[in-house]
């Protein structure tokens, strides 16, 4: 090799050397970088709103710069969960079981609100000058005639509750089978279809109610509420299971402690769902929630009509099978 031709193959190797390192630090920086995800249960802006403040803080406490990101749709959340594009997140317990059965996060922390609860209670509305509607079991006597708004699918307190608890408790296993329009929305927009007539019956719960209230007070006070589930648990943090354990002190340590220290901070907590503090948690608060989700599932199995007894009992022992999975990461594996 010519002394020229060497100098340019050393050129061009120092040059690519460059390149190579510029793009370890972006990559370093990226991954230096956290992403706290959340759910929008009312307008992403105001999510983003309440929420920031306290995010900035935990960038602040670890050491970290932190992005947040809102997500109009749970199963959003779960899919960047998945994919390793969320670090900790803030979600219902129903999209919550779905990232810790796929082995990507677990729960650390759980909220709990100004009264000090721990739960919260799905609920079912309609107008409140809806002639005859006073009762769940009255609309569900004039279901026929009635536009129902479900919540989002990946809903615990919008979705699965009511879904087991108002309807399949009382042997209807299709839901919009039964009303003679049906429609799903997130808590907020239930509320405001409801109190504008544009649907006339819709869940949401207890919690969002409140919100709803305090920022619409008109509108609420044309909401009726005509069911209530048992308690719920209120929704947790989840982690990345691949995030570093003096990373994962850090974040639990902040989370834990934020609240107790200043007025500002509870002030803070009480824009975020009107919490008081998060308490400790693990993947076990998880549990009954798992039993809903393989009841629903026994039940679209035992409920279709195109399934054959061979084919039924196949899925029958694969939900079996999942439950046990599930019992095993729930109540075992919850680090």
């Amino acid at each position: 090799m010519h002394c020229s031709d060497r100098r340019g193959f050393l050129g061009m190797a120092a040059v690519a050397a460059c390149m190579s390192s510029t793009a370890s630090v972006a990559l370093a920086a990226k991954a230096s970088k956290l992403v706290f995800g959340v759910i929008s249960p009312r307008a992403v802006e105001q999510t983003r709103n309440n929420w920031w403040p306290f995010v900035r803080r935990l960038g602040l406490a670890v050491g970290q710069p932190v992005d947040l990101v809102v997500y109009e749709g749970q199963e959003q959340l779960v899919t960047a969960f998945k994919a390793n594009q969320v670090d900790v997140g803030w979600m219902g317990n129903v999209p919550a079981l779905d990232v810790v059965e796929s082995g990507a996060g677990s729960v650390f922390a759980q909220m709990v609100t100004k009264d000090g609860s721990s739960g919260y209670r799905s609920q079912i509305i309609v107008n409140r000058q809806a002639s005859g509607l006073g009762s769940l079991d009255d609309v569900l006597a004039s279901s026929r005639r009635l536009r129902f708004s479900d919540g989002d699918p990946k809903s615990t307190s919008g979705f699965l509750v009511p879904r087991y608890f108002a309807f399949q408790k009382r042997g209807i296993s299709d839901v919009g089978a039964v009303f003679s329009h049906y429609e799903t929305g997130n808590h907020q927009s239930n509320l405001k279809k409801v109190a504008t007539g544009a649907v006339d019956v819709a869940t949401c719960n207890n919690e969002e109610l409140e919100f709803f209230a305090k920022d619409f007070p008109d509108l609420s006070n044309r909401i009726k509420v005509v069911w209530e589930s048992p308690v719920i648990p209120q929704s947790p943090l989840v982690w990345r299971v691949g995030l570093s354990l003096p990373l994962k002190k850090r974040i639990k340590d902040f989370v834990l402690e934020f609240g107790g220290n200043s007025a500002e901070e509870r002030d803070i907590l009480a824009q975020v769902n009107g919490l008081s503090r998060f308490r400790e948690s693990s993947n076990r608060q998880l549990v009954p929630i798992a039993d809903l989700e393989m009841f629903k599932a026994r039940q679209a199995i035992n409920n279709d009509p195109a399934l054959g007894a061979e084919e039924r009992t196949r899925q029958v022992q694969a939900v079996i099978a999942r439950g046990s999975r599930l019992e095993l990461r729930l109540k075992l594996l919850s680090l």
